[in-house]
């Protein structure tokens, strides 16, 4: 199964762009109809930097080449110019958790892959646990692909390696 992003997440950088050129005007529009910033012109102009910075990182963050496949070999993952090809004899388990910064009523959309920590990959792991390694290679709201199909090829490959979400 073949697993891509989805396509309102190459928007959030064009999008955060118009939104920085419309701050960088404000001033002036709001000049038009007769308003001002309370603080300052300048806050529109400190506003619009921050939408331009943030509007450009997510844009090329966008462009990189991304794809996750899930087969019968394992677990591959390219993001950008790297591919990571996680072997099921490698993997300990694999799971669609909880982000560690989310609350305890949020729901488990990050596919992580777990493996031994003494199993090196060309990429830093994200999560370490005793003798365990996590890789997030994939946020379930960012693909294409609803979390059940997902869920489903693991469950066809990944056997008793997959731990269901509440598990």
């Amino acid at each position: 199964m073949d697993v891509h992003r989805h396509w309102k997440v190459q928007l959030r950088g064009p999008g955060l762009l118009v939104l920085a050129v419309v701050l960088f005007f404000s001033p002036q529009l709001l000049a038009l109809i007769g308003y001002e910033f309370r603080l300052g012109n300048w806050v529109g102009y400190v506003m619009g930097a921050v939408a331009l910075l943030g509007g450009i990182a997510m844009l090329v963050d966008g462009l990189k080449a991304y794809a996750l496949r899930i087969d019968a070999e394992g677990v591959t993952w390219t993001q950008g110019k790297r591919t990571t090809r996680f072997r099921w004899a490698d993997i300990s388990r694999v799971a669609i958790e909880k982000k560690s910064n989310d609350g305890k009523n949020a729901k488990p959309t990050m596919l992580t892959v777990w493996t031994s920590d003494t199993v090196t990959y060309d990429v830093k792991p994200d999560t370490k646990l005793d003798g365990l390694h996590g890789y997030q290679v994939a946020d379930t709201g960012d693909v294409a692909e609803p979390a059940a199909q997902i869920e489903n090829a693991l469950r066809q490959y990944a056997g008793d390696r997959f731990v269901p979400a509440g598990s």
